[in-house]
């Protein structure tokens, strides 16, 4: 019947222009059959006109990859207008494979019915070449990142692997990090190390501690404010976020930022703009923001006392760090580290088997910070160059049952020894507060007998 021939639409004006396309061509019809193709798909291929035309294209194609040419086709039976798949078609040199982009279009009769299709075939090994040279190139500087944050985040634990992934991924993309975990642990050294690693690295990182400033101070610390806008405003200032135009605004014990500037940050951060105290225009910054945290702010956002809108905003990434006492097979590595950076004349050159196991034993409420603290300590009463028991802060030795007494007795203890070990014991004591009002400065500062800037200052002096 007339209506059942092939409906192919002239194109004989077109042929010659087709046999010099610098794409391949194919006319396949709806029963994947092939009607023509050009010469440049021959030369391409060093195929032979009388072998190709009417055979299935099908045929010429691996299963799998007939499954996905039938799929193509049959969106274009469905109306579609055009769609496109990769695959690899043999070379003329050597019957290499080579990557190909072969793009689909369909002739419809005067019905609307698809009766023929049109494929053009691309040679794409040039942009395959470039994409896996760029994925070398990517995976390449992932390493030397990576190698660069061992140095800085010591570790080799499988909690601290993870760690390490999640800080790796985060410099490779600017969305907002939280860090949450224990005082001590090392969530500075986490942010640090993602800026310093990321795309922002030549640009500012500004860090600033939410906790220790009261709502007002910290506004002003935080957007600044212009000449006159308060008691004491006798200047124009930036304020941080202008501060770290281009780099990392790190936000340091986040938690404790109050409800009436939370709604300030959220803005900040969704618009990417800023007014200054006593301003009447806005600001547009660039920057990334990495919070940290050691309380738990989804508890907190249930209680209400955290805008559920603004931790959602700031813990688009979230990492938490485990406490030391979680990742024993750190700590050696860690005191090894610590011990290294001190002065020659003040370092160790080993330590004994009995320090080890008292190191590894402890609890270490103090996390990473107390691990430090105790090597400094140990340095300074120590008159030996290898790191024994006795020269160890005296909880370390109560906690795992050491008798400081059975060790080597030690001579008077002097005028600067004496000053340390009171520093020590300030410090210890501030620790187990914030420990057991869970980084609560208001509450921690009342039990200690103290006002909150008291403690944010002697915080400040003991690095905590």
């Amino acid at each position: 019947m007339e209506n059942d021939k092939l409906y192919i639409p002239d194109y004989t004006g077109m042929k010659q222009m087709l046999d010099y396309l610098k794409v391949s061509y194919w006319l396949v019809d709806p029963n994947y059959v092939l009607v023509d193709v050009n010469k440049t798909f021959l030369k391409f291929t060093g195929g032979h006109r009388e072998r190709l035309i009417g055979r299935n294209i099908l045929t010429l194609v691996q299963p799998e990859e007939a499954e996905l040419v039938k799929q193509k086709f049959q969106l274009l039976h469905q109306q579609e207008s055009a769609t496109q798949f990769e695959l690899y078609v043999y070379g003329a040199r050597n019957k290499v494979k080579i990557p190909a982009l072969f793009h689909l279009t369909v002739n419809r009769d005067p019905a609307g019915r698809a009766v023929s299709f049109n494929i053009l075939i691309s040679d794409i090994s040039v942009q395959k070449n470039l994409e896996k040279k760029e994925r070398e190139l990517f995976h390449a500087r992932r390493k030397i990142r990576q190698e660069a944050l061992q140095s800085q985040m010591i570790g080799t634990s499988k909690a601290m692997e993870s760690v390490l992934y999640s800080t790796l991924r985060c410099a490779e993309v600017d969305s907002p990090v939280l860090i949450s975990g224990e005082t001590g642990v090392g969530k500075e050294v986490v942010a640090r190390a993602i800026h310093s690693q990321s795309m922002r690295n030549k640009k500012p990182f500004v860090a600033v501690n939410c906790g220790s400033l009261p709502g007002e101070l910290l506004d002003s610390e935080l957007f600044g404010h212009v000449k006159g806008a308060f008691t004491g405003a006798i200047s124009n200032r930036p304020g941080l976020f202008r501060e770290a135009e281009g780099g990392t605004l790190f936000l340091d014990e986040i938690a404790e930022i109050e409800k009436r500037l939370q709604v300030k940050l959220l803005r900040a951060i969704q618009e990417n703009e800023i007014r200054a105290v006593g301003d009447d225009r806005s600001y547009k910054v660039d920057l990334r923001i990495i919070c940290a945290t050691n309380q738990d702010l989804r508890n907190l956002t249930e209680l209400g006392d955290f805008r559920r809108d603004l931790f959602y905003r700031i813990s688009v990434v979230p990492i938490h760090i485990p406490p030391l006492r979680e990742r024993p097979e750190d700590i050696i590595k860690l005191a090894e580290h610590f011990n290294r950076s001190h002065p020659k004349n003040k370092r160790f050159t080993s330590i004994s088997p009995e320090a080890r196991r008292l190191l590894s034993g402890y609890q270490w409420p103090g996390n990473i910070r107390e691990l430090q603290n105790a090597i400094e300590h140990a340095m300074v009463m120590s008159q030996e160059k290898t790191l024994l028991p006795e020269s160890l802060p005296q909880e370390i030795l109560e906690q795992n049952g050491a008798n400081p007494h059975q060790h080597k007795t030690r001579g008077p203890v002097s005028f600067y020894q004496s000053k340390y070990l009171k520093k020590e014991k300030e410090k210890r004591a501030i620790m187990a507060a914030m420990e057991k009002h869970n980084g609560n400065q208001t509450a921690a500062a009342k039990e200690l007998g103290i006002s909150r800037v008291t403690l944010w200052r002697r915080k400040t002096m003991h690095n905590l």
